[in-house]
């Protein structure tokens, strides 16, 4: 869902590129810099920033790269940063098929794909996050012994993700049709505190690379 854009919203991305990076940034040293730690954790669709906020607060001896298209959502996720003091965490503004050939053979240990859009229409199921052309870039960007976490509310999307896992280079760990949230390493997204709010359950599933 596209947000009303707010007249404070580019100024605060414009104040802080340090916090939120563009497309273009990506070749510079502050990320090739930030990228080569060794504990790395990527979510695709961070929304307004409660989850990976959460997540960076939490544990603090990883580094997490949160990458969201709507520029109106960073600005309220990057409204929220500024009150904490947190020195492992980048937003990028940018569509996540355009950043794997930037990303190359960076090796994550987790990618978090949080209540994406469904995308209904059966001609734009190409474009879900959790389509079998997608798990195989993921696939180049996760380590080998790294995870796919997959939270939604959607039952057709969840049903059919499953199904997509069937065509790609990932088995699934673990399912949960009604998660509980009881995870360590996990967070609420502002989604997911709506939804267990409402009684909706919240499915889940965990997901690894095939072993060869």
């Amino acid at each position: 869902m596209r947000m009303k854009r707010r007249p404070w919203g580019e100024t605060i991305i414009n104040e802080n590129h340090d916090k939120v990076l563009m497309l273009n940034d990506l070749d510079d040293d502050l990320f090739l810099d930030y990228i080569s730690f060794p504990h790395l954790v990527l979510e695709i669709g961070s929304g307004k920033g409660d989850f990976i906020i959460t997540m960076a607060k939490n544990n603090p001896t990883i580094r997490f790269i949160a990458v969201e298209v709507q520029s109106m959502a960073l600005a309220y996720a990057i409204r929220k940063l500024n009150d904490e003091k947190l020195d492992n965490l980048i937003f990028v503004n940018a569509d996540i098929t355009l950043m794997f050939v930037k990303l190359k053979e960076r090796k994550f240990d987790t990618i978090f794909l949080n209540f994406s859009d469904p995308w209904p229409k059966k001609r734009h199921h190409k474009r879900r996050l959790t389509y079998p052309s997608r798990l195989e870039e993921y696939a180049k960007i996760l380590s080998s012994d790294g995870k796919l976490i997959f939270k939604s509310d959607n039952d057709i999307l969840f049903n059919d993700s499953l199904e997509y896992i069937k065509e790609s280079s990932f088995e699934l760990e673990k399912v949960d049709y009604d998660y509980d949230g009881n995870d360590p390493f996990d967070a609420q997204t502002e989604y997911e505190t709506k939804f267990r709010g409402l009684g909706t359950p919240i499915k889940r599933y965990i997901a690894r690379l095939k072993k060869e």
